[in-house]
């Protein structure tokens, strides 16, 4: 895809981390990438959980509608900026308060909306994310002609229908790529 400009974007793309990015947060993961432009790049990461529920957090904030909440929600690591910053992705608008980021992807960052998606959460059609990926100008193409990511359309369908485990696997499955044939120095053309 290119943007305005004739500058190639990897908006709505899906960013696999191969085995060169093997250590700190990038290790296996899976990117979904929601802005991309001259100044720098955006994104989530959707297939990282942190060692706490949606309820926990919501309990922290004091909203009655965390009794509500299956304990079992995790909450998703988005990457290493602002990790103390909640995000909510949905696959429907919540509320008149959401952005479509993507096209049926619903980004809310207000705290207001949290109480309105418990039932989007308990369902899989909502994640919770702590932080988010970025990147300066530049540095994504960098990282990307040194064949630290493959970039994969993305799909609604391995973020909210697939494990949280399986998804780099799922995004890789559309390209026809196994993980396991990912060899650490591989690149893709």
């Amino acid at each position: 895809m290119s943007d305005d400009s004739g500058q190639t974007t990897l908006n709505g793309q899906f960013l696999v981390s191969t085995p060169d990015l093997k250590d700190g947060v990038f290790d296996s993961a899976l990117v979904l990438m929601c802005e991309h432009g001259e100044s720098g790049a955006m994104g989530f990461i959707v297939n990282k959980t942190t060692e706490f529920s949606v309820q926990e957090i919501f309990e922290q904030l004091g909203l009655e509608s965390a009794d509500s909440l299956d304990p079992d929600v995790p909450v998703m690591t988005g990457g290493p900026v602002e990790p103390q910053r909640g995000f909510l992705l949905s696959n429907h608008p919540i509320t008149e308060d959401v952005v479509e980021v993507l096209n049926g992807l619903y980004l809310a960052s207000s705290p207001e909306v949290l109480p309105l998606a418990t039932n989007a959460l308990n369902q899989g059609d909502a994640i919770f994310i702590l932080g988010y990926s970025g990147w300066s100008e530049g540095q994504l193409e960098s990282e990307m002609a040194a064949n630290t990511w493959i970039n994969v359309p993305w799909n609604s369908d391995v973020i909210f229908q697939i494990p949280t485990t399986d998804r780099q696997r799922a995004a890789l499955a559309q390209l026809g790529i196994d993980p396991i044939q990912l060899a650490q120095g591989a690149g893709h053309a």
